[in-house]
C-alpha cells in the first residue's frame, strides 16, 4: 500500500469545514433551479470557473451566491445528508462543521429552529446510513457584526441540538477580535467553546487577540502565528490546536504554493496542528486531497 492509499484509508476527524462551502456543485445547480435563483453559471464546469478565486473578496462573493440558493428546510436536510455521504467516502468518522446561521435566517426568512431541524434531519439520516457524525459550530460573520448577539443566543439555545462551539469567520483585517469580545465572553460564561478564525489573512496580532480577548480554545487557520516566535512558543506550551487548511491558504493567496506553506515549520516547532479542507468543492480539494498533497510536498 502506498502513502496515498494509506492516507485515503485511515479514519479521520475534520475540525474546520464549512457546510455552505461543502455543497456539491451539481446540488447547488439543482437548488438554484428549484428555488428560481440565478447563478453566474448554468453547469458544473461554469461553477468551477466561478470558483477560481481572484482574492478573498471574490471568495466572499462566491460564498454569498451559494447561500442564497438555500430556501426551505429540505434544502438544509439535503446538503447535510450529502455532507455525511462525502465524509463516509473519505473515511471521516467525526467532524465539527461551521454553519453561518444568521446569514441563512436572513436570506430565507425562516426561523432558526426550522433550519436547524432540516440540518439535523440530514445529519441523522447520514449517521444512520453511513455511521458518521458531527457537531455544529455556529459562527458570527465579521462583516455583519450586528448579528453577533443573535448568533450567540441561537448557539446557546441549540446546545442540546448538537451545537458544540461558537465560531468567527469573514474578513479579518477590517473586523478585529476586539469587536466580538463581549459575545465570546457571554458564550464562555455559559460554557460554549471558542473557535474563531484568526491568523489567516491577518498576521500574528489577530491570533494574539483571539487568544487573549476571545479565549480561543482552538484556532481556525492560525498559520501566520509562524511569523512571531513568542506566539509560537505560547501555542506550543498550551497545545492550542490549529485548524490548518493548506489548499485553502494556497488558493486564496496566503501562500504562493505548498512549498511555502508553514505547516511543516509549525509541526517541527511542536505545535498541535490538524489538517482540514475548509470548503472542499470551492477549492476542488477534499480532506483526502489535503493528505495526499502533504505526502507529495
Amino acid at each position: 500500500m502506498n502513502l496515498h492509499e494509506f492516507a485515503r484509508r485511515i479514519p479521520k476527524v475534520e475540525l474546520h469545514v464549512h457546510l455552505e462551502g461543502s455543497i456539491r456543485p451539481a446540488t447547488l445547480l439543482q437548488l438554484a433551479q428549484r428555488n428560481s435563483i440565478g447563478l453566474p453559471a448554468q453547469n458544473v464546469e461554469g461553477l468551477r470557473d466561478f470558483y477560481r478565486f481572484r482574492d478573498f473578496d471574490h471568495f466572499i462573493e462566491v460564498y454569498s451566491a451559494i447561500t442564497r440558493c438555500l430556501r426551505v428546510p429540505d434544502d438544509y436536510r439535503l446538503i447535510a445528508y450529502e455532507f455525511g455521504a462525502d465524509c463516509a467516502r473519505q473515511n471521516i468518522r467525526y467532524a465539527e462543521v461551521t454553519f453561518t446561521i444568521a446569514t441563512n435566517t436572513k436570506y430565507t426568512g425562516l426561523p432558526w429552529q426550522a433550519i436547524l431541524e432540516g440540518l439535523n434531519e440530514g445529519r441523522a439520516q447520514a449517521r444512520a446510513e453511513f455511521g458518521v457524525d458531527w457537531g455544529w459550530v455556529f459562527d458570527i460573520s465579521r462583516n455583519v457584526p450586528g448579528t453577533q448577539g443573535q448568533v450567540v443566543e441561537i448557539a446557546l439555545a441549540a446546545r442540546d441540538e448538537s451545537v458544540v462551539a461558537l465560531g468567527l469567520g469573514g474578513p479579518e483585517a477590517d473586523f478585529p477580535p476586539e469587536l466580538f469580545e463581549r459575545s465570546f465572553e457571554r458564550a464562555r460564561q455559559a460554557g460554549l467553546p471558542s473557535v474563531p478564525h484568526a491568523g489567516e489573512i491577518a498576521g500574528p496580532e489577530s491570533v494574539w487577540a483571539a487568544l487573549r480577548l476571545l479565549h480561543a480554545d482552538r484556532l481556525g487557520h492560525g498559520v501566520r502565528s509562524v511569523e512571531d516566535g513568542a506566539l509560537v512558543e505560547y501555542l506550543r506550551e498550551r497545545q492550542t490546536p490549529l485548524e490548518v487548511c493548506p489548499t485553502s491558504n494556497v488558493r486564496l493567496g496566503v501562500y504562493p504554493d505548498y512549498a511555502a506553506h508553514p505547516l511543516r515549520r509549525l509541526w517541527d516547532a511542536g505545535l498541535l496542528v490538524t489538517i482540514n479542507s475548509d470548503d472542499p468543492p470551492m477549492f476542488n480539494a477534499d480532506l483526502n486531497h489535503e493528505y495526499e498533497a502533504l505526502v507529495d510536498h
